[in-house]
């Protein structure tokens, strides 16, 4: 589980990090990150729509996709805001398959 310090919660941040963050993609997700103040921790947003599947198959994925950003976040640079769209695709896939996708993602869009 991510802390509430690590999670971007308002539809705002959600926004700002989608529209001016850079973007990366995979057939299971595109991941946007954007750079913000030092002085606050890694955050990130997972979005999961209905395209995915149903509510079942949504709230696996977004545990899933939690765990891995909470292995992630010690390597995330401070102050950095990371979102996570989930495409239908990631239904289809294992668990190692989307944790090396969605690992060697967010860290190709931080540091890019």
């Amino acid at each position: 589980m991510l802390a509430r310090a690590h999670r971007v919660r308002s539809g705002s941040d959600f926004r700002e990090t989608m529209r001016r963050g850079r973007k990366t993609a995979t057939p299971t997700a595109v991941v946007y990150a954007r750079s913000g103040e030092e002085t606050a921790p890694a955050r990130f947003g997972i979005i999961v729509s209905k395209a995915v599947g149903g509510a079942v198959v949504r709230n696996r994925i977004k545990r899933r996709v939690r765990a891995i950003c909470a292995n992630v976040a010690p390597s995330i640079p401070a102050g950095t805001a990371v979102v996570i769209r989930m495409l239908p695709a990631a239904a289809e896939v294992t668990w190692d398959t989307l944790r090396e996708q969605l690992t060697t993602t967010i860290r190709r869009a931080v540091n890019a």
